[in-house]
């Protein structure tokens, strides 16, 4: 009796899908939760989902005949239709906007605005309203905000790309709808290359388990979506800071299409080029970056969707026409294309295919050997004539990812096959007499290399019913020449009416390396990167385990996770005599077979009340690498980091602030200084004596701390409304970044103090210099909507 019922109900259940829009732009919903239950009162027969990145959504297993659809999504009025069976096509859903309180958080609705741990059980997400959040720095940053996340570690304040939970740089790769973005920064490191004004969200995915399996990475992932563009009617969107503009041009095209069209430049160099000819200064920096997006969606039908997305930057620094003794031109620059595709195999499937291609090349020029001392006492300047670097190279991968997603009552089942093929040609000379150059850029290097990677993955996500469910997964790697490889995934996690807890174990493989050095001085100005394949065995390999712990009280939202990392088989440069000095870029031929390590625990809250915001994270962590005999903690690495973000409003004003205090960075203690022989012609002995210059001896690397960290940031924005081209908003601001000035630092080294003075005491004596990071620095613009 009991089978034939459970027989009966499972044949009287349908599949409800379709796709959840804002009722204005008709721009995507995502996470909105949809629930179809019995109409009867007495029933409790009910089944949910939550609509995916693109609105789209599938609750199998629907109970049959009349039933009640209610869709919520934070931040919107509920959406209830009653129907007397489940809608056999594909539903459309248009939700209303609605102001809500911070603090009227509804549990069963999974998205909320400005909550980066609100959106996915185990990553870090940032909307625009986190962008905003936040005191702005040059201008509103997408990957700067991501370092609010107790996972992502910034090696410096001139550098925003982050370290996660101890992993690799070249391991956490940037996503740009699907493609991967080689750089994606200007200014060294110090801004993000994507304009805010087209981002969506970004994801932070910290471990390579669950929803970071397609990435195939060492340390995690971060996923930048755009946004599609509105298509109720055309919108101008930008800012005006004070070292570039941005704009962004969206709007619809015909009745089921759209697209937004984003730019960016930096006027830096026409500031100072104009300053100088009216003779206000002799400064001149020549140096200026752009940056183009855009992006076009058409919509099919239901769930049904293309879109395209094309990205290019370039950045330039060129002071060859300037009166130095050394000169340069340099320019480098991105360009990826991705294009989207879904389509549905019947109520319950889902395919989704994509294509991509990305290219990151570079040209440096450097020139020395001029003089322009004989100008100062009336001679003429002479230019450098030599050739102290040269070269060109590039970057490219082109990727091709088919998946697909099948939903059944209680199980969801994900396949896919990708191919990825990655090409590195970098030849890059440079005079070893130059040594100062060598260390702030790279050292000579001759490359060029190609790899395949070809993997087929899979997942499955089960309900047990009640609170229990599962993911597990398994991917299989083939890097052509080099090796098969197989990464599992497993997670369990249990939901209790407030909260839920999961354990997670994952491994993944990366053939590619990179050749950036960490332990250089330059690692912490220099964000930039320089990927190689790994052509011969062992293959990088990550194995991880985490804990975590969240629950939802009234406004609080909190969230405790504690991870184990052992990286092997990563490649990693020798330390050398003197790590410091090192090249920033270097040949991946120089590199190691090392083994990693890293630990730690991981809290980060949120909470809301009225008009008041307040977001932060704390991390207590180890990390460690080793190559050869030498085990040390790399220079990125701090033991503990706090953040703390919170805001005020007050009618169309918002004052905003972040602190930040961290335990000193590693850095290698300088023990004592010994006198170095020059032997030195025996006419030159009294002007110049055997022991005039010394040699600092330096410990155990990164055996000692630096001083603490501590800065806070402040900021101000006032909205309001204009009638300028038919009306919309400006909104002002101003921000200081470390108000107080703290001297925070970076990074020690030992400098000769060299004294033109030879009667002076000091000459050749070493002192121990810090380099700083980011002094106080005010920070102005205008954000404009119409």
């Amino acid at each position: 009796m009991t089978a034939a019922a459970l027989l009966v109900a499972a044949v009287q259940q349908a599949t409800l899908f379709g796709v959840v829009r804002d009722s204005i732009d008709l721009e995507p919903v995502a996470f909105a939760r949809v629930t179809v239950s019995v109409a009867a009162a007495r029933s409790s027969a009910t089944a949910s989902a939550d609509s995916d990145r693109f609105g789209a959504f599938v609750v199998a297993g629907a109970p049959t005949g009349q039933v009640r659809v209610q869709v919520e999504a934070y931040g919107y009025e509920a959406w209830v239709r009653s129907y007397t069976e489940v809608p056999p096509d594909e539903l459309l859903v248009l939700l209303r906007r609605a102001p809500v309180p911070i603090d009227s958080i509804v549990v069963n609705v999974r998205g909320q605005t400005g909550n980066p741990i609100s959106l996915s059980r185990d990553a870090f997400v940032v909307d625009t309203a986190v962008m905003r959040l936040l005191p702005t720095i040059l201008e509103t940053d997408a990957l700067r905000a991501v370092s609010m996340s107790p996972s992502a570690s910034a090696p410096s304040d001139w550098v925003a790309i982050p370290f996660v939970r101890g992993g690799v740089s070249a391991g956490t790769p940037v996503m740009l709808d699907g493609v991967r973005l080689f750089n994606p920064h200007h200014l060294g490191g110090f801004l993000s290359a994507v304009n805010a004004e087209a981002v969506e969200r970004v994801t932070l995915l910290p471990g390579s388990g669950g929803d970071a399996q397609p990435f195939g990475s060492l340390s995690g992932a971060i996923d930048i979506q755009t946004r599609d563009g509105a298509r109720d009617r055309r919108r101008v969107t930008g800012s005006l800071g004070l070292a570039s503009s941005r704009v962004a041009v969206e709007g619809p095209v015909g009745e089921s299409a759209s697209f937004i069209v984003d730019g960016r430049r930096t006027y830096i160099d026409l500031i100072f080029s104009g300053l100088r000819g009216l003779g206000a200064t002799e400064a001149v920096i020549p140096y200026a970056f752009d940056d183009l997006h855009a992006k076009f969606t058409k919509d099919l039908g239901g769930v049904r969707r293309l879109s395209v997305t094309a990205y290019t930057n370039s950045e330039a620094f060129d002071n060859l026409a300037q009166e130095y003794n050394e000169t340069a031109t340099l320019d480098w620059g991105n360009t990826a294309v991705a294009i989207h595709y879904r389509h549905p195999l019947g109520p319950a499937t889902l395919v989704d295919a994509t294509l991509g291609h990305s290219r990151f090349s570079s040209h440096f020029l450097g020139l020395g050997g001029g003089s322009s001392v004989a100008e100062r006492f009336g001679g003429d300047y002479v230019p450098p004539e030599d050739t102290v670097i040269l070269g060109s190279g590039f970057m490219s991968e082109q990727r091709a990812d088919v998946r697909l997603t099948r939903y059944t009552e209680h199980t969801t089942v994900t396949a896919g096959l990708q191919a990825t093929d990655f090409t590195a040609d970098h030849g890059y000379a440079v005079d070893d007499d130059h040594r100062d150059l060598q260390q702030i850029i790279l050292s000579s290097l001759n490359l060029r290399a190609s790899q395949w990677r070809l993997a087929a993955y899979s997942r499955v996500e089960t309900r047990f019913g009640g609170s229990w469910a599962s993911r597990a997964g398994l991917r299989l790697d083939h890097f052509s020449g080099l090796a098969t490889m197989l990464a599992p995934f497993a997670e369990l996690s249990y939901s209790g009416s407030w909260w839920r807890t999961r354990i997670v174990a994952a491994r993944s493989h990366q053939a590619l390396a990179s050749m950036r050095d960490e332990e250089s001085v330059g690692a912490s100005f220099i964000a930039y990167d320089l990927l190689a394949p790994v052509v011969d065995g062992p293959v990088p390999r990550n194995s991880e385990f985490s804990a975590g712990w969240e629950a939802t009280l009234g406004a609080l939202h909190l969230r405790l996770d504690a991870y184990l990392r052992e990286l092997d088989n990563i490649r990693v440069p020798e330390l050398g005599t003197n790590p410091l000095g090192a090249s920033t870029l270097d040949d991946p031929a120089r590199r190691k077979v090392a083994t990693g390590a890293a630990r730690g625990v991981e809290v980060f809250w949120s909470w809301g009340w009225r008009s008041a915001t307040a977001v932060g994270s704390y991390r207590w962590g180890k990390a460690s690498r080793t190559v050869g005999p030498d085990t040390f903690t790399p220079r990125f690495h701090r033991d503990h980091e706090f953040e703390l973000g919170v805001a005020l409003e007050r009618g169309n004003s918002s004052w905003s602030a972040r602190a930040s205090a961290r335990s000193g960075q590693p850095t290698t203690p300088m023990l004592a200084v010994v006198p170095f022989v020059n032997y030195n012609s025996s006419e030159n002995l009294e002007q110049h004596p055997l022991f005039r210059y010394m040699v600092a001896i330096g410990g155990t690397h990164n055996s000692a701390r630096l001083p603490p960290y501590a800065r806070l940031d402040v900021g101000w924005r006032h909205t309001r409304e204009t009638s300028w081209f038919g009306g919309g908003s400006l909104t002002p601001f101003v921000s200081i970044a470390n108000l107080f000035s703290l001297p925070n630092v970076v990074a020690t080294v030992a400098e000769p103090n060299f004294d033109r003075d030879v009667r002076s005491d000091r000459v050749g004596i070493i002192d121990q210099v810090y380099m700083p990071q980011m002094p106080m620095i005010p920070f102005f613009g205008v954000e404009f909507r119409f």
